[in-house]
């Protein structure tokens, strides 16, 4: 279990909260979204990413994980998460703040 202010993440069954406010997730997203929370303030690259979310090699022309992102963004700005919390460093990653 990881809870980072009012968001937890429990890793035995891939369930995310925020402010006790569940939030459906797929699998994909989950871990997505434990990798930036457990590297917080650390920039992302997507090369790291795609291989420990995806199981794939990076491709510079697929756009899945910005959309996987996108949409975990979306739901965390629904719960209540400031949409800042989540950063696009251009050009190097993601970043969890």
């Amino acid at each position: 279990q990881l809870d980072v202010d009012l968001l937890h993440l429990n890793k035995h069954d891939m369930t995310l909260s925020y402010a006790q406010q569940a939030i459906k997730v797929t699998a994909i997203q989950f871990k997505l979204l434990w990798a930036l929370v457990t590297h917080q303030d650390e920039v992302l690259s997507k090369p790291f990413l795609y291989p420990l979310v995806l199981d794939r090699e990076f491709s510079l022309y697929d756009r899945s994980l910005d959309m996987h992102l996108s949409r975990i963004r979306k739901k965390l700005i629904a719960a209540g998460m400031s949409a800042n919390r989540i950063e696009t460093a251009h050009g190097r990653g993601y970043c969890f703040k």
